[in-house]
Order: C-alpha cells, then sequence, then structure tokens
C-alpha cells in the first residue's frame, strides 16, 4: 500500500521535480511517461492506428491540452492548431493527411503549453508535462515507429495518476501492439541537446526514473525490433520477444507474485509493484522497493538492446555516451 507521507512525496513531484542548469533554465522534468515502439508495417494503417492512440490520449485529458501540430499532404512541415475547448480536432486531421508521399514518415503532437509556478520568466521553462506525439516511419526504411506520452505524476487535487496512467499503456498497447515499450517515472527533458548533460546525475541518483529519447533509441537499434530499451513499472512485451523468453507461463513463473502479468492479444504489460518507485539510492531502504523491477530486468537481460555505437542521451567529457547508456540501460542488474 501507498502511505499517506509516500502519496504526498509523489505529487510533489509535479513541482519540485524539475532539473534545472545555469542560470535557473529548467533542462528536464519529472512526469509519468510511456514509450510503445512498433515494428515495421504499413504506413497509411499504422498512421491511423496511431492518431486512435492520440485520439483516446485527447478524450482523457483534452482539458489540460491547447495546441496540436499535425501534417497534411501540402503541409510536410506541420501546421499548428489552437484547440478549441470539447472540440474533437481528430475527424479533419485524418481528413487533412489525405495521401502524403509514400516514402515519407508522418509525426504529429498535442500538448498544452509550459507552464510552471516557480518560472515566472517562461523563456526558462519550454517543458510539457501533457504531451502525446507520434512518428509513424515508412515501412521500407525497417525502423521502429514509436508513440510517447506523458502526464503530470498527479491529479492536483490530491490523486495519483498511476490507475490511469496503466490503463492508458494497456489500452495503447491494444490498438498498437507494439514490439516492446515501457511506461513509469520519467524524464521529460527541452528539446536542447545541449541540455542532455544535466539530465544524467539525476539518472544516477533516481534509478526507477526512465528517459524519453525515442529519436536516439531508434537511431541506435536502426533495424533491430526485438530488443528492448530498459525496463520500468511498466514493460511491454509483443509477442516475438515473448517466444523469445519463453511463453506467458515461463514468465508469470519468473515473475509472480512480485510482479502483475496483464496479457493482451499481441502481448503482455508487466507491472512491476503497486506503484512506481524513483528508487533515491541515497536512502537507506529505497533500493530495496525496486526488488520488482530487477526481476523484470533479470528476465529480460537477454532482450535488451546493448549495441550502442553513440548515444541514447548525452553526458558531459570526459564520460563516453554510448559506455554510459550500456551501465544505466543495466543498471537493474
Amino acid at each position: 500500500m501507498i502511505t499517506q507521507e509516500q502519496a504526498l512525496a509523489y505529487a510533489s513531484m509535479d513541482r519540485h521535480g524539475v532539473i534545472c542548469k545555469k542560470l535557473g533554465y529548467a533542462a528536464g522534468l519529472f512526469v509519468l511517461g510511456a514509450e510503445l515502439y512498433v515494428a515495421p508495417r504499413e504506413l497509411a494503417q499504422l498512421r491511423l492506428d496511431m492518431l486512435d492512440v492520440q485520439e483516446d490520449y485527447w478524450r482523457r485529458f483534452n482539458g489540460h491540452l491547447d495546441s496540436m501540430l499535425y501534417e497534411t499532404e501540402k503541409e510536410h512541415d506541420g501546421l499548428l492548431f489552437r484547440l478549441k475547448k470539447d472540440e474533437n480536432p481528430f475527424p479533419w486531421v485524418r481528413q487533412a493527411i489525405g495521401h502524403p508521399p509514400p516514402n515519407e514518415g508522418y509525426c504529429n503532437v498535442i500538448r498544452n503549453d509550459p507552464a510552471h509556478p516557480d518560472f515566472p520568466d517562461k523563456s526558462k521553462f519550454n517543458i510539457s508535462a501533457w504531451q502525446s506525439s507520434f512518428y509513424a516511419r515508412v515501412e521500407h526504411k525497417n525502423k521502429l515507429s514509436d508513440h510517447v506520452a506523458s502526464i503530470p505524476v498527479s491529479d492536483g487535487n490530491g490523486g495519483l495518476h498511476f490507475d490511469i496512467w496503466r490503463d492508458c499503456v494497456l489500452t495503447w498497447a491494444k490498438r498498437l501492439r507494439p514490439a516492446h515499450g515501457l511506461a513509469g517515472l520519467s524524464v521529460v527533458m527541452n528539446n536542447r541537446t545541449t541540455d542532455e548533460p544535466y539530465i544524467y546525475p539525476t539518472l544516477k541518483k533516481y534509478i526507477g526514473l526512465d528517459v524519453q529519447t525515442p529519436l536516439d533509441f531508434t537511431m541506435e537499434t536502426e533495424s533491430v525490433h526485438n530488443r528492448i530499451k530498459c525496463v520500468n513499472w511498466l514493460t511491454i512485451l509483443g509477442d516475438a520477444i515473448l517466444k523469445e523468453l519463453g511463453g506467458l507461463a515461463i514468465i508469470k513463473n519468473a515473475l509472480e507474485p512480485e510482479c502483475t502479468l496483464h496479457p493482451y492479444p499481441g502481448g503482455v504489460m508487466i507491472q512491476a509493484g503497486e506503484a512506481p518507485r524513483l528508487g533515491d539510492v541515497d536512502v537507506p531502504g529505497s533500493s530495496e522497493l525496486l526488488e520488482p523491477y530487477r526481476k523484470v530486468a533479470s528476465l529480460t537481460k537477454p532482450v535488451r538492446f546493448m549495441d550502442y555505437k553513440d548515444l541514447l542521451f548525452r553526458v558531459d567529457e570526459p564520460l563516453n555516451d554510448a559506455e554510459e547508456a550500456k551501465k544505466w540501460v543495466s543498471r537493474f542488474d
């Protein structure tokens, strides 16, 4: 059970979980995040599947969203649209897509304008906790497509978003049938690559945190679709990876009762414990709460992607980007 003290600590992440760099600029923000990686498939249908998932995000959280960046047949660089309250934009977005060239991918973003009570100068805070984005890649490129989303940890009224986030991720996995994915406490970054080195010290301190870097991960994996990034509170394994690990019965025997399995047509979502955990390495006993994460990491180690040649996120010299990525994805070993 989550104690009242723990619930307050979780809720405080929305305000205090900001990673700052010099001169008071925000480089990262703690959120509940999700990343779903989809193996290559026919692009026209994949675009529609991704839009269905994003529309589900909109239906659940539209009161917190105010803008969309979408592509059309004529505007491949994207059009920014200010959302109108309670007006579903997705029917006309599907129409606006038209018939784009078959050799070009498709991306879409829906979010809110960044704001934070501790950053009155809005130029210093450019990170949105409420965001859903996807990139549907063309099939012949043979790379993973991705859907990435986030919400704040708390609902602002004393409750936490854990249950609804678990339901979101399972619903989206059923729709997209991803090759793999993960969800839980995460860091969403400012889009400046120069800010990334400020993130790594936080990831080393709070080992329960993920960091959303889908572009870097898909660039590194290239044509490899059956190797996962790492594990989190929720870890999604598609049928191909599930079969490689021995099947559902083997996984159940290895993980229960510490972990809960949520099978669906196309794969399984593994829940590592009742609630996501930060895993502060400086707090005695905090590491013990991550034992379910370690069990999932041990089970999935044979299907973990380790062939980093460049980076998953940038680090400061003299550290090496690729070597630190390997250490970080292996942190639960």
